[in-house]
């Protein structure tokens, strides 16, 4: 039984550019040997691994520094949300001064629902008073 082919060779002659000058044109071709006949391969397998740590204090470590990535990511989130409720107030509170708000029926309105505009301390605002004179 013949188990060879052939393959064709091109030529891989090209110009200063880079391009083929003749492509497609066949060479001449090759013999290749292949003894293989039909094959069929099948493997089938099965992996069970068992990790037992001999010192416990790396999981310790790791433990305790997941913990405190989370405090620190907790802590952070507590940090900016703080800062965006105090810039909500602040904006809220200068719109309000100058008479700027949403409409009731504005899904936004309740944005600057729960701020409050009040006299600031200690300040005296503009007032009069009627003064009796006893004569």
């Amino acid at each position: 039984m013949d188990y060879t082919y052939e393959t064709p060779y091109y030529d891989p002659s090209v110009d200063d550019d880079g391009n083929l000058t003749n492509a497609g044109e066949i060479l001449f071709y090759q013999e290749n040997y292949s003894g293989n006949k039909d094959s069929l391969g099948l493997n089938v397998g099965v992996a069970l691994t068992f990790n037992i740590p001999l010192d416990k204090r790396f999981q310790d470590a790791c433990l305790k520094s997941a913990t405190t990535q989370e405090k620190i990511q907790r802590q952070i989130l507590s940090k900016e949300r703080l800062n965006y409720e105090l810039a909500r107030l602040k904006n809220c509170g200068e719109l309000k001064l100058a008479g700027i708000e949403y409409a009731k029926s504005s899904i936004y309105h309740k944005l600057c629902e729960d701020v409050i505009v009040t006299p600031k301390k200690g300040q005296v605002l503009p007032h009069s008073h009627k003064l009796e004179i006893k004569n």
